[in-house]
């Protein structure tokens, strides 16, 4: 077995998060040890949880049955899941895209996604945009933002969406499939 220190590392954030409490006294981890046992109907000691999150100096390279227990817990098949997850969570992106920085003012962006959302931009100079069409989404004309590129087949992130002087929150678009395509028109 390698290290797998950082996917192990990982599983105890998922396991963490999924426990939803602190993990910083021995009721902590007794509380942990009982959850797992209730979800799953699996046994795993509080003093393997807290040898694990290093509660106790000491440190032994955990039971690959330990790590898939974990695993179930934090909603996964097992480790060999958790450590595919680890090293697909980041990437280089080998997709389609535009950086916005080599748009020249003026040109008309159209960007569609599922289900049939057509959108039209006119790039306003410095990686700013304003909507000339919003398409069906919820989006409306006159909306600007500001963003560094547009990615086929990666939702659309935009936070700082100014409608007519109000900051709005954060909005997605495409979260199945992401940008089905982007278009770059000269006027």
């Amino acid at each position: 077995m390698t290290d797998h220190s950082s996917e192990i590392q990982y599983l105890l954030n998922l396991v963490a998060s999924r426990f939803g409490g602190r993990l910083e006294t021995t009721t902590d981890f007794d509380a942990l040890a009982n959850a797992i046992e209730d979800c799953l109907r699996m046994h795993i000691s509080a003093s393997t949880l807290k040898r694990l999150w290093g509660y106790v100096n000491l440190h032994p390279r955990p039971r690959t049955e330990t790590l898939d227990i974990l695993s179930k817990y934090a909603g996964r098949k097992d480790f060999r899941d958790i450590c595919q997850e680890w090293h697909n969570a980041s990437g280089f992106i080998s997709t389609d895209y535009i950086t916005t920085s080599g748009l020249k003012p003026y040109e008309e962006v159209v960007l569609c996604w599922n289900p049939s959302r057509r959108v039209r931009l006119i790039h306003l100079g410095n990686k700013r945009f304003r909507v000339l069409d919003p398409g069906g989404s919820k989006l409306e004309v006159g909306d600007e933002f500001e963003i560094n590129a547009f990615l086929k087949g990666h939702p659309l992130y935009l936070e700082g969406i100014n409608r007519k002087g109000k900051i709005l929150p954060p909005y997605v678009a495409g979260k199945t499939a992401g940008i089905i395509s982007i278009e770059v028109k000269d006027k």
